[in-house]
């Protein structure tokens, strides 16, 4: 996420942001103080659609999010709908082991945004708070970053709404629907979810065609639609020719 310190920078937007620095191996300073403001709770359909989505994105990231991404299929998952995901590799606080965990992702002001959706419990961010040296492996690019937390909350208005939109239906988990509840209130769902700019250690990045807000998807999506559109038109007509003929 000599002693590790939490240090003041300037922001993008212009504003202070707290950020941890330091090295792996000394004892993790004191997480940024935020005070959570208790979420609406849900109720009608976002009751048991909100939990039902959470149980299903878990599976969906062990078994296939992970190893797709590995294998470098990320430019051909990211959509609009189904949002935009990296892989972030942290070094366990104990163990030293790179860990691995895929999440929703924007690239702003240079730098790419992420959010611990568990809060401060969340283990990638207990481990970064120790080692703030991350790689994030982007839709076709693996980058090296220095992972900084943000507290300043001009820049957390300005960043959380967009990364929650980023990431697609599975924004909905935030309680709310993104695209329909304002700037402010989404910012309000958010205040005890630590937001995290992992800064490029090459220097400022900007988003590709492949990331959120890019294009590529538009001509990915189409040639994966033609190439199921073919094979199933394919096994239609080999199983026509398989029938035998009725006399």
């Amino acid at each position: 996420m000599g002693t590790a310190n939490l240090v003041a920078s300037r922001s993008p937007a212009g504003g202070a942001r707290d950020t941890v620095s330091g090295t792996r191996g000394q004892p993790a300073p004191a997480e940024p103080a935020v005070q959570p403001v208790e979420p609406r709770p849900l109720d009608g359909a976002m009751a048991r659609i909100v939990p039902a989505v959470g149980r299903a994105l878990m599976l969906l990231n062990r078994w296939f999010m992970v190893p797709a991404l590995r294998m470098g299929l990320g430019p051909w998952i990211g959509t609009p709908m189904g949002g935009y995901i990296l892989l972030l590799r942290v070094r366990g606080r104990r163990s030293g082991h790179w860990r691995t965990a895929p999440l929703s992702y924007l690239i702003a002001d240079g730098a790419i945004w992420v959010m611990a959706g568990f809060g401060p419990r969340t283990q990638w961010y207990r481990n970064l708070v120790v080692d703030p040296a991350v790689e994030a492996w982007l839709p076709g690019r693996v980058v090296r970053c220095q992972a900084r937390v943000c507290t300043d909350a001009a820049t957390r208005a300005a960043v959380l709404p967009r990364l929650t939109r980023a990431a697609g239906v599975p924004g909905v988990l935030i309680g709310c629907n993104p695209w329909r509840t304002s700037d402010e209130r989404i910012v309000e769902l958010l205040s005890g979810i630590p937001l995290i700019s992992l800064e490029p250690s090459a220097g400022p990045i900007a988003a590709g065609p492949d990331d959120p807000n890019g294009h590529a998807w538009i001509w990915r999506q189409a040639v994966v639609g033609a190439l199921t559109a073919g094979l199933v038109s394919l096994g239609t007509r080999r199983g026509r020719a398989g029938r035998p003929n009725p006399r």
